[in-house]
């Protein structure tokens, strides 16, 4: 369920033509203490190619829901401005449902500018002083959604990943790394009110479509005084480099950052009714100096499970078959433990958050 943001154009001589996030230093973080309204800004390209995400994740320990919503902003061949939109919920009763709009049309979107603000059609998202509003208006999903951010606007270097042959990119950055959520969802003929954690993420992109990243691991981690962020990717063609971003916050302090850590699939596990094994225990450790980060996630219960293909619009999936016949997605729940070392002193993170495991079965 991540659209367009999970297509990337990989140079074909491998890694060794792309730079990931230039300028960033791993171990301890400075600064990045305050909202960056400039993080949250649209940059509409004029490119056929362009793709622009804001994705949400949002996890409520009790009732066990979780909610994703991505608005994207895109061009479409000869034409640009488009917008589309997909929310899910799922939660610990076996209920998972989508409502999802591929392609709203220009004259329905609106970028604000000043500030920040995009209406697509009936959705909305904008930044309003220091709190963050979600309004989902699908036809089978409706969602309201108050962040309030807990730390500042995060971004790894120059936030790009750049492939210096053609000057194509992607750019990741965290205008939230971490916020208290509040809200309301209404699915299935019913409406639950919500109170948790949460992330926002805005990536764009100047890429081809005819290369597919296929492999995905992320997990978001959180307690009440500190949250652990983890996003990583790869492709075949990126000669078993991934591109990766790993982040550690208390309240108002980005404290500790990596893109060069270890991370290890462990215990890999059959999934009922889907065709891809998904590991049951995911090892970290990143060092800086005499600083580290090292711990572990274990799944505690797998809460949904899809083909990521059968859900993309004909053209992109047409492209992805030249190379993989199947992306499967497994979203889960996990206990998690870590010890964080910085400034000679060690703290342990623990608790309860959800990942998102990805993998694709490879054409034959």
């Amino acid at each position: 369920m991540v659209l367009a943001a999970a297509w990337l154009l990989l140079a074909a001589t491998g890694a060794k033509d792309v730079v990931f996030f230039q300028g960033h230093v791993n171990g301890k973080v400075t600064g990045f203490d305050k909202t960056d309204v400039s993080m949250f800004q649209a940059y509409p390209q004029s490119s056929k190619f362009y793709t622009e995400v804001y994705f949400h994740e949002m996890q409520f320990a009790e009732p066990g829901i979780i909610v994703i919503v991505q608005v994207q902003l895109h061009n479409l061949g000869i034409w640009s401005g488009y917008a589309g939109t997909f929310i899910t919920v799922s939660d610990p009763a076996g209920n998972y449902v989508n409502d999802i709009e591929h392609t709203i049309d220009p004259a329905k979107v609106k970028i604000d500018p000043q500030g920040f603000g995009i209406t697509a059609g009936q959705h909305r998202i904008e930044l309003v002083g220091q709190e963050y509003h979600v309004k989902y208006r699908g036809k089978t999903i409706q969602g309201e959604f108050t962040y309030q951010p807990l730390t500042g606007s995060f971004q790894q270097g120059d936030g790009k990943q750049v492939f210096k042959k053609s000057g194509d990119f992607v750019r990741y950055n965290f205008p939230i790394p971490w916020a208290k959520i509040t809200g309301t969802v209404t699915y299935n003929g019913k409406t639950v009110k919500l109170s948790g954690m949460g992330s926002m993420n805005h990536d764009w992109q100047i890429l081809s479509p005819t290369r597919y990243m296929g492999d995905w691991r992320a997990a978001w981690l959180y307690t009440p005084d500190a949250t652990v962020g983890i996003v990583r990717a790869t492709s075949p063609e990126l000669n078993g480099v991934w591109s990766q971003r790993l982040m550690v916050a208390e309240p108002g302090k980005i404290l500790f950052s990596s893109h060069d850590y270890k991370f290890e699939d462990l215990d890999p596990e059959p999934v009922v009714g889907g065709p891809v094994p998904c590991p049951r225990r995911f090892r970290v450790e990143a060092k800086a100096g005499e600083d580290w980060l090292k711990g572990e996630i274990r799944v505690t219960r797998i809460q949904e499970k899809a083909n990521i293909l059968a859900g993309y619009p004909p053209l992109f999936r047409k492209l992805a078959s030249l190379l993989v016949s199947e992306t499967w997605t497994y979203r889960f729940w996990c206990d998690f433990n870590f010890e964080l070392r910085l400034d000679g002193k060690t703290r342990t993170i623990a608790g309860t958050g959800t990942g998102n495991y990805v993998s694709s079965v490879k054409k034959k």
